[in-house]
């Protein structure tokens, strides 16, 4: 028998595996966006509500309005994923490492952008629930809004009690009906799958017991939810966040494709970079509220 270890081969396998993680922007399409952003900070002007004047005499004097003009202000930030891959090593592999790099960067590119507005907490600077920057152009002073609204978590998950409390809060106001979003947290979904408060029928419409979740811009109460894993977390409080579109702002200086170049001060082997500059800032705080939950109950 001629047999001979030596000319045993290893397995070569050309498929590589991403772990799980976020692809894709979860943010998209529900917030104000103003692209092309020239300079280090971009402002969303705001109007306040008028009301009408009496009018008692037909030849009296015009009573002019004067509504509220202010400011808020969103803060670029800058943000890069780089990768260097070594001509030496792409002879030796069947795999594509420019393409698994490439997707890889673009992941990042896209969760940086859903950090920059739902990871940002109450006690920081921008986001949808974060410290907004106010502007006063006049005076030529800044100050900070903390988000006005809130739903405390009540040592409980997210109910049904705690979204009607939200839909209050934005009814009362007289926010947009249209393009309300809510955004929650897996475990919250879970919470309200398991809610005998909410009948099977809406649950059906939704398609949500088929998929086990929400699916992606499903309306419900609404709201068009979304699930995200990013939201700000305390010990067991989780933060979600309800608004409508035009109540927050993303300022977008920079966001680059991902670009695949040589760098000659690597040995001119591939260089694989991505670039993101950008900020966000609530313009309205009638228009967002906060709804803390208890993940551990």
């Amino acid at each position: 028998m001629l047999q001979n270890e030596a000319w045993f081969i290893h397995a070569v396998n050309d498929n590589v595996t991403h772990l799980a993680q976020q692809k894709r922007a979860k943010s998209t399409g529900s917030v104000r966006r103003r692209d092309g952003v020239v300079g280090k900070t971009y402002p969303f002007n705001r109007i306040g509500a008028v009301e009408m004047t009496l009018i008692t005499s037909r030849d009296g004097t015009t009573d002019y309005l004067n509504p509220a003009q202010t400011k808020r202000r969103a803060v670029l930030r800058d943000f890069g994923a780089a990768a260097l891959i070594d001509d030496f090593d792409q002879v030796k592999t069947l795999t594509s490492p420019q393409s698994e790099a490439s997707m890889m960067i673009a992941q990042a590119r896209e969760r940086q952008v859903d950090r920059l507005l739902f990871s940002v907490t109450a006690a920081q600077v921008g986001g949808i629930i974060g410290l907004a920057t106010t502007v006063d152009e006049a005076a030529e002073t800044t100050g900070t809004q903390a988000v006005t609204q809130t739903v405390a978590n009540g040592g409980t998950g997210l109910t049904m009690a705690k979204i009607r409390t939200t839909i209050g809060f934005l009814d009362a106001a007289d926010v947009d009906q249209d393009d309300r979003y809510f955004v929650a947290s897996p475990e919250g979904i879970l919470d309200l799958l398991a809610d005998s408060t909410v009948t099977s029928s809406d649950f059906s419409s939704l398609r949500a017991l088929e998929a086990g979740t929400f699916p992606m811009d499903a309306t419900w109460m609404g709201f068009k939810w979304r699930k995200s894993t990013l939201l700000p977390k305390t010990g067991n409080i989780r933060t979600c966040m309800a608004w409508q579109k035009n109540a927050v702002g993303l300022a977008v200086g920079l966001i680059t494709d991902v670009k695949v170049n040589e760098n000659p001060e690597r040995w001119n082997n591939t260089q694989v970079v991505c670039k993101l500059s950008a900020g966000a800032v609530r313009i309205d705080d009638l228009g967002v509220v906060q709804v803390d939950i208890d993940e551990s109950v």
